[in-house]
């Protein structure tokens, strides 16, 4: 697994796997939410979500300046923390899985949106089985697709944001006036908790540090770099969706509404295209290698059977991509709520978080060799100091989201957590758990 100065992946191409994948459709929809709880000053709120979710990461900023890692986080989460909570954190992130079929059906609604003539589920199982294709092609084909995608997503993003400055409304940042925090304090804190976990996604470039060529460097720069991309988008995005038209009207809606107000029939499909179907693509297609590094990792550690983490010419989990796919497409076809499924496990992948951030506190102390090379340098005080904060933050979050979570809900994720620390435990019992190094210091 030694680095390759003359091939994988370099700042460029994990940046844009970086940006496309914390970009999603959610910037399309939840801004809107978001402005029915606070108003105008829905960008405050996103700056403010932004530099929160940064909080969240840093830990995975710290963490790829020091290892590079086979199986995303959940080889450090193993290697720091033993093998039992590795287990169950790997099982806990493959879940996300489920999020592929509601990215796809997703962009069946807005392709339907635009083009009426087409079925909603045909084009989720087409846009499916598109980047399936592309993905068991290997990683450095998907991430040359990825940066033609993202070129387009930042086009449309851009259309929307440049037109929308030329007919804002008066008063867009009087912070005095009545149309900015509408709900007083509370109203400001919601938009925050509603906006943040969709500001975290950069994060999971840390699962192409296999791949990339200086990964102790370009890495946490790609996070970062992703970070302050999101910032600057999302911010002006806000501003506009507030303050082209009055607050009553764009309250709860979708980008797609003040698009059609701001544009001509070609430029609103243009950025239809651009915008939200290009978010989702771009999400859609870095989140099948992502999500399927750990589940890989693990067969090669016996977590699971072997067979399963085969790879193809390409060097791709074929059979891991192909249970992804039956993973994605059933639900569509079935008509099973997605949305329903992936919110069931999405506070599970925020306790995980909890346990990663953990195994990153630990890291210098267990790995000294790794904290001695790091690429950042911070004294060790301010590092402990700096990964309590994170650790605060993170728990911060999960506590106000669980203030809207239903008995449904809180009863699944607990029943998930006590399976997975369940089979961890009996699998491990069983010796067929041998644990291989997956992480290289250099």
């Amino acid at each position: 697994m030694g680095e390759n100065k003359s091939q994988g992946l370099g700042i460029k191409e994990l940046t844009s796997l970086a940006a496309g994948q914390v970009i999603g459709a959610g910037v399309v929809t939840l801004v809107g939410q978001a402005i029915g709880v606070t108003g105008r000053s829905v960008w405050l709120a996103y700056a403010t979500a932004i530099l929160l979710g940064f909080c969240i990461i840093f830990p995975y900023i710290m963490l790829s300046s020091m290892i590079r890692v086979k199986g995303g986080n959940y080889t450090f989460v193993s290697t720091i923390l033993g093998d039992r909570w590795g287990g169950m954190y790997g099982m806990a992130f493959t879940l996300n899985m489920f999020a592929c079929g509601m990215f796809g059906l997703s962009m069946g609604t807005y392709m339907n949106a635009i083009f009426p003539f087409l079925n909603v589920k045909v084009v989720a199982v087409v846009m499916v089985t598109l980047f399936w294709i592309i993905n068991m092609m290997g990683v450095s084909f998907m991430a040359k697709f990825q940066n033609i995608m993202s070129l387009f997503l930042f086009l449309g993003l851009g259309l929307f944001i440049v037109i929308g400055l030329f007919h804002m409304r008066p008063g867009t940042f009087d912070l005095s006036s009545p149309e900015f925090f509408t709900n007083g304090a509370d109203g400001f804190f919601n938009a925050v908790l509603l906006l943040v976990f969709s500001c975290t996604g950069q994060s999971f470039v840390v699962a192409f540090s296999k791949e990339a060529r200086n990964p102790k460097r370009d890495v946490p720069f790609a996070i970062i770099a992703a970070t302050g991309i999101i910032l600057f988008l999302y911010t002006m995005i806000a501003i506009v969706a507030s303050g082209v038209l009055p607050i009553d009207q764009v309250a709860g809606k979708p980008l797609t509404e003040v698009a059609k107000t701001l544009m001509s029939r070609p430029l609103y499909y243009a950025f239809v295209i651009g915008g939200p179907i290009m978010a989702l693509a771009t999400t859609l297609n870095s989140s099948y290698s992502v999500f399927s590094r750990p589940f890989h990792q693990m067969t090669r550690d016996g977590w699971f059977p072997g067979k399963l983490g085969q790879t193809n010419k390409a060097e791709a989990p074929y059979r891991i991509l192909v249970l992804m796919y039956i993973i994605a497409v059933l639900p569509i076809l079935l008509n099973l709520s997605i949305s329903t499924i992936t919110s069931n496990v999405v506070l599970v992948g925020r306790i995980a978080d909890v346990v990663a951030i953990i195994a990153v506190i630990r890291l210098p102390k267990v790995l000294p060799d790794a904290w001695e090379n790091r690429y950042f340098r911070m004294s060790k005080p301010v590092f402990y100091v700096v990964m309590a904060l994170c650790l605060c933050a993170t728990l911060f979050a999960i506590v106000l989201s669980l203030r809207n979570i239903t008995t449904t809900l809180a009863v699944v994720t607990i029943v998930l957590i006590i399976l997975f620390f369940v089979y961890a435990t009996l699998r491990q019992k069983s010796g067929k758990v041998h644990m291989e190094k997956s992480y290289e210091l250099q």
